[in-house]
């Protein structure tokens, strides 16, 4: 794979986007309300991305609460129960990042497939398709309201949903490796590969299921690390290190 290393710059970087789908991490999340600098910092990478232009979904996760995956033979309590519980994370998770969102004067709404309270609205694409006319931020949440499925490929579904052209993963490395970075020092960073390639050598940056959904739905991934200032948006202008998965290279 040592050829991967310096591929050329490629088309998508070339698109031009009208709406993007955030995958947020729940790790960037605090119940508590000590510490809102990480949210701060997300709502502002967020509303720059909007300022350009770019209409946004987001999909936040629950991982700051509990991952569901982590209770596969777990005796105490069942996968499906932890799943259940991992989908109502992430609805808190969503409700905090819209009271930031709606402080800085984002027009934005929160849906989901679960029946919920708290002006939440039901995930279909009647629903999608009025907020996408009114260039309205959506905020997707409760995953698939079935367990199994994690919010990675939630994202996959939502960008498709919500007709984006891309999928933003902030991460916390400045991309995709064949390896670990932070175990393996001889990691080969890859820039451009596709969604069969992730797939056939089990790349975790995103579960398969997902790469599988995305392949088939043909919805581009941006993979670039976290704590870049305005990572979003110097993302989708090629600024910053980033790796993209793809039907082609």
């Amino acid at each position: 794979m040592a050829e991967l290393r310096h591929r050329r710059k490629f088309e998508l970087f070339d698109m031009q986007f009208k709406r993007v789908l955030i995958k947020i991490s729940g790790e960037l999340f605090s119940l508590n309300g000590s510490n809102n600098e990480p949210i701060n910092q997300i709502c502002t990478n967020i509303l720059n991305v909007i300022s350009s232009g770019i209409d946004v979904s987001i999909v936040v996760g629950g991982g700051n609460i509990i991952r569901g995956s982590r209770f596969q033979n777990n005796n105490s309590i069942r996968r499906e129960t932890a799943d259940s519980i991992g989908m109502l994370a992430t609805v808190m998770n969503g409700i905090i990042l819209r009271d930031n969102l709606l402080n800085r004067g984002v027009d934005c709404a929160i849906v989901s497939a679960l029946d919920l309270p708290f002006n939440i609205r039901k995930l279909n694409s009647f629903v999608i398709e009025e907020l996408i006319s009114q260039h309205r931020t959506i905020i997707i949440v409760g995953g698939l309201g079935v367990p199994y499925f994690s919010t990675d490929t939630v994202s996959v579904v939502g960008a498709t949903l919500s007709c984006c052209d891309a999928i933003l993963k902030a991460s916390n490395t400045d991309g995709i490796y064949d390896k670990d970075p932070h175990k393996h020092a001889d990691a080969v960073f890859l820039e451009k590969i596709t969604y069969e390639f992730a797939i056939q050598h089990n790349l975790q940056v995103m579960d398969e299921t997902a790469f599988l959904l995305a392949r088939n739905l043909n919805k581009p991934i941006y993979v670039f690390s976290s704590t870049e200032p305005n990572c979003f948006i110097r993302a989708i202008n090629n600024e910053i290190k980033c790796s993209i998965v793809s039907a082609k290279l």
